[in-house]
């Protein structure tokens, strides 16, 4: 029997693991189509039956459908206003703030995070940094900290110079900032979620998925947060009635519980 694109879904979701039919179908769709074009597969049987028996086709197949695009400081208002306006507030009213970079791709996300406390004077004792991804091999780069240049273009010269190292066109974060993220490997569709976060960032995550399942998770990050906790999502992604899951937007990208 020859697959279809939505048996073909059905059947590699439980191979990789990961539910395919939460994502936006042309999405999925273009990219698997795609990868079968780059390696000659005819038809979804054989790329099913590589997904089956060939492990180097697998780990293909799951980077090239991971998105793993990150930079330091992306959007730096956005951060600015985490800096001058959450941060002082969290610090104000709790002993320990525990922050989730939730999809944290290369680590450039959190790591941003530790060295925004870093500027702000903050005790490391005073606060928790955890970030995940589902892609265990993107997590193993973020754990090196070393980036290209693209990476840092939103970084201040001062920044760059003050916590980066350069080495051969790449950027060497300083020890004493990765040091303050630890990464885990996590999956937002399956696993569960620790509770009582003071802020969650889950940033240009929202986009790839379907509106139920996106509606799902904004709940649970919503749940995961304590009262007064701050959800942060990417730039081209609002919470058209944030009030059903909790929530009250405090500024662009920002939402308290």
């Amino acid at each position: 029997m020859t697959l279809n694109f939505t048996e073909f879904r059905k059947r590699a979701s439980r191979n990789i693991n990961i539910d395919l039919s939460s994502y936006k179908t042309k999405r999925v769709k273009r990219r698997i189509n795609s990868l079968m074009d780059k390696n000659d597969i005819k038809d979804y049987n054989e790329c099913l039956d590589l997904l089956k028996t060939d492990k180097d086709f697998k780990k293909e197949f799951l980077d090239h459908f991971t998105i793993n695009t990150s930079e330091f400081f992306r959007n730096p208002k956005n951060f600015n206003y985490l800096k001058e306006e959450v941060f002082p507030e969290l610090f104000e009213h709790n002993n320990k703030v525990k922050i989730w970079s939730a999809a944290c791709s290369d680590g450039s996300e959190p790591y941003t995070l530790a060295i925004i406390l870093n500027e702000l004077g903050i005790n490391p004792r005073r606060f928790e940094i955890l970030a995940t991804d589902i892609d265990h091999q993107i997590l193993k780069t973020a754990k090196k900290g070393i980036y290209n240049e693209n990476s840092v273009k939103k970084t201040e010269t001062a920044i760059l110079n003050k916590y980066f190292t350069e080495q051969n066109d790449r950027y060497v974060l300083d020890p004493k900032i990765k040091n303050k993220v630890n990464f885990k490997q996590h999956n937002l569709l399956t696993d569960s979620y620790r509770s009582k976060w003071n802020l969650i960032l889950c940033r240009n995550v929202f986009i790839y998925f379907t509106k139920e399942t996106k509606k799902k998770i904004t709940q649970k990050l919503s749940n995961a947060l304590i009262k007064d906790g701050f959800l942060f999502l990417g730039n081209t992604e609002y919470l058209l009635k944030p009030d059903s899951y909790g929530l009250t937007k405090e500024y662009t990208s920002f939402y308290r519980r």
